[in-house]
């Protein structure tokens, strides 16, 4: 008969794991080329099958991993803390164990499905442009904007009222055939949920959430249509590997910029246009009043429905998720933090300049 040894688990041991882990990987971060990975297509196609997988299901999958987690570490804690009352060590200890070591796998589980992505730069030739912008630069293509949202707010599907309003389901349909069509894959199944918590992220503020461990894209239902497209794009960039929020927002941005499909276009212009307005505020507010007075009437309406919607979630909620995202941010090879979100304006600038030079070198009566 053989000798069976029991494997000791400790709490030291499971933090020096934790630790361990956190080292390995940010080794394994400095060591992947940041534009062309191996680890990046591998984690693509993983990506592919989780949608193939989950994609079939309607419910969110990610959601009720989560309320099961949830549920199982507040169980654990109960526990610890009955045992701690009974002066048990032993199973007090055993309870802080199981703990630890879901954290261990859940680490390493989010590190490899997607952690690690936020060292890859998928549009590097736009970030890290070495032409120099000025505000002059984000006034032109400020003023470029409007103009294009003037012209698709008389195209796009507007309600009775003259607000924009657009079929969500449509919508991630038409973005996930647009997709698939740029990167040259099979049409992939629509992974695009509305979640569980979905009264709590609007109470939040929170317009979608990507899913690491089921690669479920997660868009709150009830949030203002103008920001429907862009958010449905900026979730289904996460489930083809733009990990960093700067690069979903521009992604969501190029996909649509040129879209045939009028309504994901002026989505996609409108969202930019407000980035750059509040990039220009800080340094000439007077250009930004006058943008807005510029605004057709169906736009304001879209403003104002906009207004409504945003005033009603500020509060401590939303103030609490901002500082805990920004950690979340940081923590993730993002030393700006939440300022990351803003970062796109600079790449919406720098794709026109690319894209677009002419446009500079027009005489815009707006721009002064």
């Amino acid at each position: 008969m053989l000798n069976k040894k029991k494997i000791k688990v400790s709490i030291s041991g499971l933090l020096s794991s934790l630790l361990l882990q956190f080292f390995i990987f940010q080794v394994i971060k400095l060591s992947l080329n940041p534009t062309d990975s191996w680890y990046y297509h591998f984690v693509i196609k993983v990506k592919f099958f989780l949608n193939s997988v989950f994609g079939n299901i309607s419910i969110s999958i990610g959601d009720i991993f989560y309320i099961i987690l949830a549920v199982f570490i507040l169980a654990c804690l109960i526990q610890a803390f009955v045992f701690f009352i009974k002066k048990k060590k032993e199973k007090i200890t055993a309870c802080f164990i199981k703990i630890l070591l879901l954290l261990n796998i859940l680490y390493g589980w989010f590190m490899l499905s997607f952690g690690l992505l936020y060292n890859y730069r998928n549009f590097s030739q736009y970030e890290n442009s070495q032409e120099k912008l000025f505000l002059i630069d984000y006034k032109i293509v400020a003023g470029h904007l409007l103009n294009e949202c003037v012209k698709l707010k008389e195209e796009v599907s507007n309600n009775k009222k003259g607000e924009f309003t657009v079929n969500r389901e449509k919508m991630i349909q038409i973005i996930n055939q647009e997709q698939s069509a740029f990167y040259g894959i099979p049409r992939q199944n629509e992974n695009v949920k509305k979640s569980i918590f979905n009264p709590i992220l609007i109470k939040l503020g929170i317009l979608g959430y990507y899913n690491p461990f089921t690669g479920e894209a997660q868009v709150a239902k009830g949030i203002p249509d103008t920001s429907i497209p862009f958010t449905i794009a900026h979730e289904m960039g996460h489930q083809v590997g733009v990990a960093r929020e700067d690069e979903a927002n521009f992604y969501s941005f190029y996909m649509g910029e040129s879209s045939p499909n009028k309504d994901f276009q002026y989505s996609v212009k409108y969202k930019a246009l407000n980035y750059l307005l509040r990039e220009i505020y800080v340094n000439d507010s007077a250009f930004v009043h006058l943008l807005l007075r510029n605004y057709s009437e169906g736009m304001k309406l879209d403003r104002e429905k906009e207004k409504k919607y945003y005033l009603g979630m500020s509060g401590l909620g939303s103030d609490v998720f901002s500082y805990m995202n920004n950690i979340y941010l940081k923590s993730n090879s993002q030393k700006e933090g939440i300022i990351a979100y803003n970062l796109v304006s600079q790449m919406i600038v720098s794709y026109y300049k690319k894209q677009y030079p002419s446009l500079f070198l027009k005489e815009n009566p707006l721009i002064q």
